[in-house]
């Protein structure tokens, strides 16, 4: 039998070159998915379905069928009862590269019929920010929806903090770092001791990152 060790050896492999889009994990990976998605099979193996979820909503440029493949996930996210899967899901749908989808995504976040209000603040935060496309989304989103959200994170201040931080950390532009400085720049008085708590670091360690990038020095860690 296969050792632990050599099963998670394995695991990582496949994650690895599915990550870095071999043609031959990457087909695999959405030949099962299809399988799943079609009926064909009831579930997918526990220890790949991060990997199948990611590599099929990862795929450009965006088709139809990858849409259908976020849609499909989308409502899985919505019925599952299991909140192990919804975290493995929700990851997912935030690796997408279509700005509408993206959109759409964050906006129903806020819907509470939809997303449990505990739970919005860290799909904004760590789900749609971690592509390109994905961050100036939800760069966009924050601006757009600021004083709504501020207003509705006031008991969830650690969500609040994933949120700001995971927005903001992977910038690495001087433009960006002047605009981020300038929208932040008169919002603080507006917050609550207990936000500003959580949103003066968040600021200044991207703030700090996005300098030392800009100097050609390491900026990431605060």
């Amino acid at each position: 039998p296969v050792g632990f060790q050599d099963r998670m050896k394995v695991i990582l492999s496949i994650n690895l070159a599915c990550g870095y889009g071999v043609e031959r994990c990457v087909t695999t990976a959405t030949s099962l998915f299809n399988k799943y998605k079609n009926g064909e099979i009831t579930e997918l193996p526990a220890e790949l379905k991060t990997t199948i979820f990611n590599t099929v909503l990862s795929v450009t440029p965006v088709t139809d069928e990858v849409k259908e493949n976020w849609e499909f996930l989308w409502e899985k996210f919505l019925n599952s009862q299991q909140a192990t899967e919804k975290v493995v899901i929700y990851y997912a749908l935030g690796l997408i590269r279509d700005e509408e989808t993206l959109l759409r995504f964050a906006r129903d976040c806020l819907d509470e019929t939809k997303v449990r209000q505990g739970d919005a603040l860290y799909i904004l935060g760590t789900s749609i920010p971690r592509t390109k496309i994905g961050r100036e989304v939800s760069w966009r989103f924050m601006k757009e929806n600021w004083a709504s959200m501020t207003e509705e994170s006031t008991e969830n201040l650690f969500g609040f903090d994933v949120y700001v931080s995971g927005v903001l950390e992977d910038f690495s532009d001087e433009a960006t770092l002047a605009e981020i400085r300038e929208f932040f720049s008169d919002k603080m008085d507006t917050l609550g001791s207990g936000q500003r708590h959580t949103m003066e670091p968040a600021v200044h360690c991207g703030e700090h990152r996005l300098a030392g990038e800009t100097s050609g020095q390491r900026g990431d860690v605060c």
